[in-house]
């Protein structure tokens, strides 16, 4: 029919609001290490609305307007000074196109172990992120055209994968500069039966500090696969999606403690070309805490 055509052509530009909205490009990596008992604790929103969809071979097509919103939580915790645990969850997050009903679900938890390997005068760390597929992998919309027809918009992927990243940082001694460098591998398995190419990224952020009140930021990320991926065999898993991204991010402090934070986020073709995703401006707006162990 028709309409489940178009909807199977639509569902290959899922992939990118999943997989890398609620999780790759949640935070920037960096060469730091949490102090002992030190925590960052994160909640926020984050919208992304296109008809703008690039293929596998990066052409672009139109589709109806396809949309996500995710609250999303996120925390760092320093167990020791130089071993940090980050949990990265989306919990709840809602799908939908124009023409089906919106579904919603929690996300897959991805739990991060980081071992800083210099410290003082050059941060570098390496860190593993088992990505625990606990989120809805199969969940379906109905047609608001046809009682009959369904697409299956999941909240997870199904997929137990891992990345590993080398992150690297500086701080300028007289000005409230900073820059960060990551580069990542993300050890994909399978979905039932189908096996997903592995991927990785690399990235760069700078930021400043503005009369000790504000912090802004830029950041510059990009995402490929290792393997020439031709078919979507499974396209709503991120077989196959590449992108470069980019990022302004601001906060600031509202009550002691508890910060604002807002970020916009979008993307191009400036390192890799965009394949198999959705490309759009995506909004967030986060409230954050951060505890400071008390110095002796």
């Amino acid at each position: 029919m028709e309409f489940q055509r178009s909807l199977t052509s639509k569902l290959k530009a899922v992939v990118l609001g999943f997989m890398c909205l609620i999780s790759l490009d949640i935070a920037a990596q960096s060469g730091w290490t949490k102090e002992k008992t030190e925590g960052f604790y994160q909640l926020s929103f984050q919208s992304l609305k296109s008809k703008d969809y690039y293929s596998l071979e990066g052409d672009l097509l139109k589709t109806n307007q396809f949309s996500q919103q995710s609250l999303i939580f996120y925390g760092e915790y320093g167990v020791t000074d130089k071993f940090t645990i980050i949990a990265n969850w989306p919990l709840q997050t809602w799908n939908g196109f124009e023409t089906t009903e919106t579904v919603s679900g929690i996300g897959d938890l991805r739990l991060e172990f980081k071992h800083a390997l210099l410290k003082k005068y050059f941060p570098l760390s390496i860190s593993m992120a088992p990505e625990l597929p606990i989120g809805r992998a199969n969940h379906f919309a109905k047609s608001k055209v046809s009682d009959f027809e369904q697409i299956n918009l999941p909240s997870g992927d199904g997929e137990f994968n891992v990345w590993t990243t080398l992150a690297t940082s500086f701080a300028l001694p007289s000005i409230p500069f900073y820059g960060n460098l990551f580069t990542s591998y993300n050890f994909r398995t399978q979905y039932e039966g189908v096996s997903f190419s592995d991927q990785f990224a690399i990235g760069a952020e700078i930021g400043y500090h503005i009369a000790d009140i504000v912090w802004v930021n830029a950041r510059l990320n990009a995402l490929s696969s290792v393997d020439e991926v031709d078919v979507a065999t499974d396209f709503v898993r991120g077989d196959g999606t590449e992108y470069t991204g980019y990022s302004f991010g601001a906060s600031m402090p509202v009550y002691k403690n508890i910060h604002l934070s807002l970020n916009y986020r979008n993307y191009n073709d400036w390192i890799f070309e965009r394949k198999n995703i959705y490309s759009s401006g995506v909004f967030g707006l986060g409230v954050y805490y951060e505890h400071k162990p008390q110095k002796k």
